[in-house]
């Protein structure tokens, strides 16, 4: 017996429902491809909005919609074939400060890392360009650091960085950050539409944290970890792997999916498989310092909020500033404990 009419209008609009959120969707990814990443410049403005007006437009007055949603589909398709065509590149007009690409030697217990960044600031725009080349002793090392760095009034989004201590005055920072080219603005959105590179920058911290304590006026909170100096060297080996590979083999920063959280979550997990959960925290990147204290990663046993109060080093960094044991004033008095396997 065929269907009544009833049950097949029915059918219609249940599909019709349950597609609108998916064509919508794809309609404004369309239209958000289009004006970052058409062909022609000059015509990427108009481009996405004619896409976007033509595709809702063409959903109200054409009366036999499979044709509508024909022409949005290819229109969908192209674009995504565009997309998928980009490659990331090294050899844009780079902003001086995220200009150099580093690598490193391994051999044996021995690292030189070429290219390690030790810019002197005066201003956040106003610096001092110096590289360095730093070899490390990989069985000096006695422990892995976090920094979290706020900004603006921010609690939900933050900037993540990784430092490998090796006592003294050596201690090697990792800031992974959008490669941006001059006159580029760093943004969410753009970030979902291959317009920045990756970078992974490594560094003096008193460049890269002290740039944020005593120049930007970020809020930054410096953490010690449980992890032992095996799994640091682990850890290390695996982040100069990729940095040796971007150096060949560039590849896009993304909103979701490669930033400076998940990236370092995908080296952690590397070295302990599932130990970080990919959450909500993770992707608002500012409720990490939670989730990594409750998972005990973090090497106290204090409650959360006095842990906090006394991980924040930015008096430590103005007090501190242009000393070549910078990284020893601002980890005096945090509170640790003795390295052991996590917990």
């Amino acid at each position: 017996m065929p269907p009544s009419p009833t049950s097949s209008r029915r059918r219609t609009l249940l599909f019709a429902i349950l597609l609108a959120p998916l064509l919508l969707v794809a309609i404004a990814w369309t239209g958000g491809a289009l004006y970052y990443t058409f062909p022609v410049p000059s015509l990427r403005v108009a481009s996405a909005i004619a896409f976007v007006a033509g595709s809702l437009v063409a959903l109200v007055v054409v009366r036999k919609k499979r044709w509508a949603l024909v022409a949005i589909a290819l229109g969908v398709a192209a674009t995504l074939g565009w997309f998928l065509s980009m490659e990331p590149r090294n050899d844009r007009n780079w902003r001086p400060e995220l200009a150099v690409t580093p690598w490193a030697d391994v051999d044996g217990d021995r690292v030189t890392v070429h290219r390690v960044r030790n810019f002197d600031y005066r201003t956040p725009d106003d610096f001092d360009v110096r590289y360095e080349d730093k070899v490390f002793d990989l069985k000096r090392l006695e422990g892995v650091d976090v920094f979290y760095s706020y900004w603006d009034g921010n609690e939900s989004v933050a900037h993540t960085m990784f430092s490998w201590d090796f006592g003294g005055p050596d201690v090697l920072c990792l800031s992974v950050e959008v490669r941006r080219e001059i006159g580029q603005e760093a943004g969410g959105l753009p970030g979902m539409f291959h317009q920045f590179e990756i970078l992974y920058i490594l560094a003096d911290e008193r460049d890269v944290v002290r740039l944020r304590t005593n120049y930007r006026k970020e809020q930054v909170f410096l953490i010690r970890t449980v992890a032992t100096p095996d799994e640091g060297r682990r850890l290390l080996l695996d982040v100069l792997a990729k940095v040796n590979r971007l150096r060949d083999e560039p590849e896009f920063y993304r909103t979701i999916g490669n930033n400076c959280t998940t990236s370092i979550v995908g080296h952690v997990n590397a070295i302990w498989p599932g130990r970080i959960p990919y959450t909500k925290k993770i992707l608002m990147n500012g409720y990490a310092p939670e989730l990594a204290y409750a998972t005990h990663l973090h090497a106290t046993d204090l409650p959360f909020d006095e842990w906090k109060r006394r991980a924040h080093v930015d008096a430590a960094a103005l007090a501190a500033d242009r000393d070549p044991l910078f990284s020893r004033r601002i980890r005096a008095g945090l509170p640790s404990m003795p390295p052991t396997e996590p917990r």
